[in-house]
């Protein structure tokens, strides 16, 4: 089992394993190839909105997407949200602590070039957050996420296309029906020529906010709209 050195993966910034302190796996992943092949991959799940899924049938939809269709396309995410992602991305959101997305932002960006027919987007779009939140908060950690992702597949970020018109209510203890309805109007699309762009965000839960943000963007005319995660939770 993974052995945590809090030290390490609450405050130190080492060329060794983020995790255990032992010679990191490579030089682009600061992971020990023991504490990253113990790490919670996301393996079987739906092909629209990636929920964790008992079958391992190819191109497989959860209940949910067949039932009712998001907004989007399909969703790629390299880790369930489980222990240790759990543990760090609250610490990434609340301190500031970035340099655990370089580690994550390499495993996902892997888990996109492993797939060898899928074509990538023409931009890459972070999730946008109020400029209320953005003042209090001081970064949006989906920003850095995508300028990480754009250094390794040097594909365009368009950090202005998406934009929230308004603060809505911490989605945390919010359930599935009341995240829908607190989302409802929270985003708009500039005017664009994309047929093809993929939204990053760090985890997500219900896709709500995706789903509002992929309606927008299908109003703009773009016709393909893939999510990039980071981690994904089991609703």
């Amino acid at each position: 089992l993974m052995v945590i050195n809090t030290l390490n993966i609450f405050t130190k910034i080492s060329l060794n394993c983020v995790f255990c302190d032992l010679p990191a796996h490579n030089s682009e992943v600061n992971i020990c190839s023991k504490c990253f092949d113990d790490l919670p991959w996301l393996q079987n799940h739906c092909f629209t909105c990636a929920l964790p899924l008992p079958s391992s049938a190819i191109r497989q939809q959860c209940k949910l997407c067949i039932d009712h269709p998001p907004a989007y396309n399909q969703t790629w995410a390299a880790f369930n949200y489980q222990f240790p992602l759990n543990l760090l991305m609250p610490v990434i959101k609340i301190d500031k602590n970035r340099h655990h997305l370089h580690w994550m932002a390499s495993c996902l960006v892997a888990k996109i070039k492993a797939q060898s027919d899928y074509v990538l987007p023409q931009v890459i779009i972070p999730t946008p957050i109020s400029k209320a939140k953005l003042i209090r908060k001081g970064f949006n950690q989906t920003q850095y996420l995508a300028s990480l992702i754009n250094k390794k597949l040097t594909l365009d970020v368009d950090k202005s296309l998406v934009y929230k018109i308004r603060e809505t209510s911490s989605q945390a203890d919010l359930n599935a029906q009341q995240r829908r309805r607190n989302l409802i109007g929270a985003f708009k699309v500039n005017a664009n020529n994309y047929s093809h762009v993929a939204i990053i965000d760090d985890v997500m839960t219900t896709g709500s906010t995706m789903h509002e943000i992929a309606k927008e963007l299908r109003g703009s005319g773009v016709q393909t709209i893939d999510i990039w995660i980071i981690a994904r939770t089991p609703r």
